[in-house]
């Protein structure tokens, strides 16, 4: 459950203002480039200072510890961020499971199998360094350890926009499998996959946004043409933009 009231933030200076939202189930952000999506996303998981308030599942984020909130939500960047990049694809996912040890004691047998099993579902080496790895493959690894990590609430930043239509397709079938307990929330410019999906959206749009509960009352042709400005067709179950 995601309740925010109130919720104003950005950067050098205010991005998003005024947000409300409350949802316990899947949601899908839509919005323009620079709109504020990802701003909003990392102000949900207190990655960006903001006013107002945002609960996880009926708690105050500002009164979690950090182990807590890696618990309850998690944050996937749209590519992978500086890291050592002679670190193993096992380790790095082992890294998902630092929420449950205590400090400085060792990873256990169930991490690692756990790890090695979502490793594998992707059909990743876990012997293979960091640096080894493609752009798509980097983004897979990030994906793995945030299944890892098991938080209550997963966001997933443009989690397909470094893949090729197979992998997009792996990365679809996995949200299928994810715990149905575990809310995921999806940012994209895939409205071709947030169709399919079937989430609740939220449009980010002049600062502030807009939540439909109801998919279906967005992605209507003549909401998607207010919403971006330009004509889509929407036939078979396949959603695109009308080019010419």
């Amino acid at each position: 459950m995601i309740e925010v009231e109130a919720l104003s933030c950005g950067y050098q200076q205010t991005i998003l203002q005024n947000i409300h939202l409350k949802s316990a189930n899947n949601l899908v952000i839509l919005g323009a480039n620079g709109a504020g999506k990802s701003t909003f996303a990392k102000a949900l998981c207190g990655l960006l200072p903001y006013e107002g308030e945002v609960s996880i599942h009926n708690i105050s984020l500002k009164q979690l510890s950090a182990q807590e909130r890696a618990k309850a939500i998690t944050y996937i960047p749209p590519k992978l961020e500086s890291y050592d990049t002679y670190i193993t694809v096992l380790d790095f996912v082992l890294m998902g499971r630092h929420p449950y040890k205590a400090s400085f004691a060792p990873y256990s047998r169930e991490d690692e199998a756990l790890a090695l099993s979502h490793i594998q579902q992707h059909h990743l080496n876990p012997k293979k360094k960091i640096g080894e790895l493609s752009s798509g493959q980097q983004q897979l690894l990030l994906i793995t350890q945030a299944l890892a990590q098991e938080s209550k609430i997963i966001i997933f930043d443009e989690p397909t926009a470094n893949l090729d239509p197979h992998h997009s397709l792996e990365f679809y079938k996995a949200l299928q499998s994810l715990n149905p307990t575990t809310q995921k929330v999806i940012i994209t410019h895939d409205l071709n996959l947030a169709y399919k999906l079937g989430y609740e959206v939220l449009f980010i749009h002049n600062a502030t946004a807009t939540h439909y509960p109801s998919p279906s009352n967005f992605f209507t042709t003549q909401s998607l043409k207010e919403a971006y400005g330009v004509d889509f067709s929407l036939d078979n179950g396949t959603l695109g933009v009308i080019y010419g």
